[in-house]
């Protein structure tokens, strides 16, 4: 009867998909051509689709709050379905489920991290930004630092939106490559011009309905595969809500694995993390979420105030469970792969093949067309990102740079500009991504660090802060954006003291300084700079946050400011400090990395 209700819930699957498990084995990612048909067939399917939704809004799209901002028309479940979709991309889909089977539950930090920022979002910016009109956190900069800083904070955007970019598009072709045999070029491509013609075409409308059918899609495509994985290892019922259907294999895990639950050891409990590490995280997540301006877009296409909020949560509770469900993915599969050194079962998982457990999985688990439905999540994921940030791109450059240039251009000449940056961005990164170097398989960790340090100080600082001026707001900016390059480069290493030593994820350690570094900077230059004096300026603050009435003492203190600012400053010294979690080898003895040398052993 369990099994009866548990396929209704799940679209009518049906009752032999939760009762397929096989004699334990060793599984491995080897793509057969029903698998490979299957999911080709699912590609051309959701990329016509997408074509089709973007001509639809095409016939939408008469003015530029049409295209930058579709007609501020989407309510809160829709806004924050897109949202979700916006935030979530190859990396979140695929690569997290990656770390989580090698970095164990200490990323647990990062998913609440992700939550977290939406949460101060719908807090600290969103109804301030949404009162205020307009379509980008850019022009926000602009109108309140000044020319010089929208520059610099579109500079910051570009940058930040070709790591981004370039990190999904090649993501996009590998999947093509690996998983349908096809040339990294031609699926990179293909891709690329499917979303830049869907985004080009029907503008903000055209992305938005696009990333709501996209949301469905990754929603279907992770938690369907995924309650058949729970259920068939042994979680039970629970196996309904995939989130936390892992529960009841908890024990298990204990047993198999005593230092997974460890926040501070990871890598089978060989690696030590310390408070600083978690900080990090922590800094560059959150604070990287509220950066974002693919992100902030979003609440100018929300009809009020209070539907800026609603979407603001909505796309936190998906996003929540979306990541919640990839790391139900990455607990069965390192419940799988530890137990093959203490019962012969296990996962034959390659380390260029990690990214690929859930697929691994599904097809351990799952039928064949079932199997294949997280290539079709996979690649929606890589869609909605691209689409969010070609969007930005074309907004930006498009129509905040160019009102900048010709302040009196028509609304008519501001739309053609629009589509005319969004589908240069487009053609521009799929150049960039034909040879994409080797350290832009981390640039999404890069993207949160410089959104970080960049965006996020600024927008907080000139929202909540009258005294930031545009000399502390166009410093803070440089400081935020050469500081996190530098320390990416430098692989964390300033001026002789090692900031991070943990590798890629590790990187987002260097938030700490960088973060603090920006803040510290918006702050200090402005109070040397007098503050903010144009009235008219300090009038629209208060007018952002709802105040009718003009008070000048209203978010004026400089204790805010200077509090903030020593706090910062803390954080930068703490952040430059010998780590002694990194000077000692973890106290529980080492266990066996699960590898295939390791597997072969048991074979």
């Amino acid at each position: 009867m369990i099994r009866i209700v548990l396929t209704a819930l799940f679209s009518a699957l049906p009752v032999a998909a939760f009762a397929q498990q096989a004699e334990p084995k060793y599984f491995k990612f080897e793509p057969s051509a029903t698998f490979s048909t299957l999911g080709i067939s699912y590609t051309i399917a959701m990329m016509v689709s997408f074509l089709a939704v973007g001509w639809y809004a095409k016939s939408r799209v008469s003015t530029s709050d049409d295209y930058f901002a579709a007609g501020r028309s989407f309510g809160g479940i829709s806004n924050g379905l897109a949202m979700s979709s916006n935030y979530m991309s190859l990396a979140t889909f695929l690569g997290f489920t990656a770390l989580l089977w090698r970095m164990q539950y200490y990323l647990i930090a990062i998913t609440l991290s992700f939550l977290g920022g939406f949460v101060l979002i719908s807090i600290a910016m969103a109804p301030a930004l949404r009162r205020w009109g307009k379509y980008t956190s850019m022009q926000f900069i602009g109108e309140r630092f000044g020319h010089t800083a929208k520059i610099v904070a579109v500079l910051c955007m570009i940058f930040l939106a070709q790591l981004y970019l370039i990190g999904q598009m090649k993501g996009t072709g590998n999947v093509f490559q690996v998983m349908f045999h096809w040339d990294y070029t031609t699926g990179m491509v293909v891709g690329g011009l499917v979303v830049t013609a869907y985004v080009t075409i029907g503008g903000m409308y055209g992305m938005s309905y696009n990333q709501t059918l996209q949301a469905v899609i990754m929603g279907l495509a992770l938690i369907i595969p995924t309650a058949i994985i729970l259920w068939n290892i042994g979680a039970g019922p629970a196996s309904v809500f995939p989130p936390f259907g892992y529960g009841s294999l908890v024990p298990e895990m204990e047993k198999a694995l005593p230092s997974y639950f460890d926040p501070f050891l990871t890598v089978n409990g060989t690696v030590p993390m310390s408070l600083k590490f978690h900080i990090g995280i922590i800094l560059s997540i959150a604070f990287g979420t509220i950066g974002l301006p693919h992100i902030a877009m979003r609440y100018f296409t929300a009809p009020s105030i209070r539907n800026a909020k609603i979407s603001t949560l909505w796309g936190a509770f998906f996003v929540g469970l979306i990541f919640f469900t990839t790391f139900a993915v990455g607990f069965a599969a390192k419940l799988y792969s530890v137990n093959v050194l203490n019962n012969q079962m296990g996962l034959q998982v390659q380390p260029k093949e990690a990214d690929l457990l859930l697929v691994v999985m599904s097809q351990a688990f799952t039928p064949t067309w079932i199997a294949a439905l997280p290539i079709a999540g996979a690649l929606a994921a890589g869609f909605s990102t691209i689409a969010g940030l070609l969007m930005v791109i074309g907004t930006g450059i498009g129509h905040d740079i160019y009102s900048t240039i010709s302040p009196n251009a028509d609304d008519k000449k501001k739309v053609k500009m629009g589509y005319l940056f969004t589908a240069l961005g487009g053609l521009a990164t799929i150049l960039l991504a034909l040879d994409p170097p080797d350290f832009l398989l981390t640039s999404v960790i890069w993207a949160f660090v410089v959104a970080a340090s960049t965006f996020t100080p600024v927008l907080i600082l000139g929202i909540w802060w009258k005294g930031a001026n545009k000399l502390g707001a166009i410093a803070g900016l440089l400081v935020g954006g050469v500081s996190s390059g530098w320390l990416w480069f430098s692989k964390g290493v300033f001026f002789g003291f090692p900031l991070v030593q943990a590798g890629p994820v590790g990187n987002l350690v260097t938030g700490i300084f960088t973060v603090g570094a920006a803040w510290f900077t918006v702050v200090v230059v402005s109070l040397l700079t007098g503050g903010e004096k144009d009235e008219k300026i300090l009038r629209e603050v208060d007018r952002i946050h709802g105040w009718r009435n003009y008070d000048p003492k209203r978010y004026s203190s400089n204790t805010f400011a200077i509090v903030t600012a020593a706090i910062a400053l803390l954080l930068m010294i703490w952040s430059a400090m010998p780590d002694p979690a990194y000077k000692k080898k973890a106290e529980l003895p080492a266990q066996p990395t699960i590898t295939v040398a390791a597997v072969a052993q048991h074979q």
